[in-house]
């Protein structure tokens, strides 16, 4: 790949108060409806092809709109390719490899003139160097016009009408050199004949044109004499018939073709994506990649099933390391791979920052991925990632009854849906996941609980990290359990704690029988409170199922407590535990 716009800073523009974003080569954006994340794509686009702004793009109208774009990845061979004058304006404000640049628009409605672009010194990397001349145009040479493509804008325009911004226009122009080569003297020759039928000054010039002549000058001369007239029909050059080139669709074999126009949007998308695809091919098969240009799309999967969306994400890929740099938001989880996550923006918005963004993996990954790869794939697998992505803060369980019930417990509690608060549940493999993966969305700078059974904080509370060597209350209940073991048929491990055996009870069954002892109540109060403060609710009384009354974990035992709970409310079901679960829906939740 080569130079990319690396990093964005933006003030004031839109929803964005003061904010900046780090970019790839391929970078999703991800977040709720009306996060930022369109005004995230016009700002890029903004920074390298200056528009006046209108008042509804600012903030803050009483602030300028500023912007710091920092460009990676100048190197000699992309200067040799280049236009020399524009080689020279760029490289003297280079420093290893990058060039850093501002654009001001100070009012809104401020002429386009005025517009300032500022690039940093690199002899100090304080100063700015205000409009260095050619430096604008200099920088269009690095980046041509970018693609933008908004999520519901009706996609004819960008498939049916060749401009340079456009897909159809950018595939045109991959496609015209070798038609040229091929087929230029045949096709000039063809214009050149069409040119001498319909100019003024043809050899061949039609003879309607020529009697439409006369007759215009019979009567011209009466109203003007010694001058004359003639009907001039100009003949378009070769880039100039291409520049015309539009898409004809032929549904259902039929002869005749129809306009784009006349299909449906999910039809347009679909064409619009495909073509994309396919100049991701001739990317592919070029290999050249002297410029840049910025691929801006808003929920490029909107419209297409699954299957495309996953053919989409890879086109786009492939052009993300053929000249393209590609960055769009989407709702998701097909466009975006474990590979991806460290690359993901996850753009949020509030009243006090405005749109902005949670800290990214991008930095983070390699050490993440050392210490957690297993916890990082299987929290980024579809049936997990769609929910961690769009959510503000997430929940990790180890059970499949808390799988299966916490949702409808929490709306039967809270009076809302998990979704509307926002909140992503992840079922993790057994409690041994639980410290990495909190650890991998810490990371992420996203807001996680987990919930345990008592025995992960009684076996590995410790060696985990979240208590302290020679607990006093592990070592209590430590104690109780060996007192009791015996006459409840537990059997004890090496370790000291109940374990599986073909002779005695369940492991689970004995770590239930430990907690409903009253010697160690306050020890089991005390672990539970310092394992709240490690953001783990553990359940005291054993397991969940032991505080919901349930007889096993299975989907019959589940469907009865839910048809139940769905006739009756949750202090009928639990009067006994009713407060403590209440307790844990609040705490999860806030």
């Amino acid at each position: 790949m080569g130079h990319i716009i690396s990093n964005i800073h933006i003030k004031n523009f839109k929803s964005i108060k003061n904010q900046e974003f780090e970019l790839s080569n391929f970078t999703p954006l991800v977040g709720y409806n009306n996060a930022g994340k369109s005004n995230i794509l016009e700002a890029i686009k903004w920074v390298l092809r200056k528009s006046s702004l209108s008042t509804s793009c600012f903030n803050d109208i009483t602030q300028p709109i500023t912007m710091i774009a920092k460009i990676e990845g100048i190197t000699i061979d992309i200067l040799d390719n280049i236009e020399q004058t524009h080689r020279a304006r760029i490289e003297p404000f280079l420093q290893n490899e990058i060039l850093t640049i501002k654009r001001i628009q100070e009012t809104p409605g401020q002429g386009v003139a005025q517009i300032k672009l500022m690039v940093l010194d690199p002899n100090d990397g304080i100063t700015w160097q205000n409009n260095p001349a050619g430096i604008d145009n200099a920088i269009k040479d690095l980046f041509p016009e970018p693609i933008h493509i908004g999520a519901m804008e009706n996609s004819e325009e960008d498939i049916s009408r060749s401009s340079t911004t456009s897909t159809i226009g950018k595939l045109l122009a991959e496609i015209i050199g070798p038609i040229e080569l091929q087929y230029g003297e045949q096709v000039n020759a063809a214009l050149g004949g069409l040119k001498q039928i319909l100019d003024a000054e043809g050899i061949h010039r039609a003879p309607e044109l020529v009697s439409f002549d006369q007759e215009i000058n019979g009567k011209l001369d009466a109203f003007f004499p010694d001058i004359t007239v003639k009907v001039h029909i100009p003949t378009p050059e070769l880039k100039e018939v291409f520049r015309k080139g539009t898409i004809k669709v032929y549904e259902n074999l039929l002869p005749n073709p129809k306009d784009v126009s006349s299909l449906g949007h999910g039809a347009q998308r679909s064409i619009q994506m495909t073509l994309i695809r396919h100049l991701a091919n001739l990317k592919l098969l070029a290999q050249q990649n002297r410029t840049t240009t910025l691929l801006l799309i808003d929920e490029p999967e909107l419209y297409l099933h699954p299957q495309a969306i996953e053919i989409l994400r890879k086109s786009l890929n492939i052009l993300s390391t053929q000249g393209y740099q590609v960055i769009f938001s989407t709702h998701s989880p097909f466009m975006i791979t474990q590979k991806d996550v460290g690359n993901t923006v996850l753009v949020r918005k509030n009243s006090l920052l405005g749109t902005f963004k949670r800290t990214t993996l991008k930095s983070a990954v390699p050490t993440v991925e050392q210490i957690a790869q297993h916890q990082l794939t299987l929290m980024y697998s579809l049936s997990n990632s769609s929910n961690i992505l769009f959510s503000e803060k997430v929940i990790l369980v180890e059970g499949k009854t808390e799988n299966k019930l916490l949702p409808l417990i929490i709306e039967k509690v809270s009076g809302r849906t998990i979704l509307h608060h926002k909140t992503a549940l992840v079922k993790l493999d057994g409690s041994s996941n639980i410290k990495k993966s909190m650890q991998v969305l810490s990371t992420m700078d996203l807001p996680t609980k987990s919930i345990a059974d008592l025995d992960f904080a009684l076996k590995n509370g410790i060696s985990e990290g979240y208590l302290q060597v020679e607990d006093t209350d592990i070592t209590a209940c430590l104690t109780e359990i060996g007192n009791i073991a015996l006459a409840n048929n537990i059997f004890i491990g090496t370790d000291g704690w109940p374990a599986k055996s073909s002779n005695s009870i369940s492991a689970a069954e004995g770590f239930t029988i430990l907690a409903q002892s009253p010697i160690v109540t306050q020890n089991i109060e005390n672990i539970f409170t310092k394992m709240q403060v490690q953001n783990i609710w553990i359940w005291k009384y054993g397991t969940i199922e032991n505080h919901l009354n349930l007889t096993g974990k299975n989907e019959m035992v589940w469907a009865n407590f839910t048809n139940t709970l769905e006739q009756t409310t949750l202090q009928n079901m639990l009067p006994n535990h009713f407060q403590e679960i209440e307790n844990c829906i609040n705490w999860l939740l806030n």
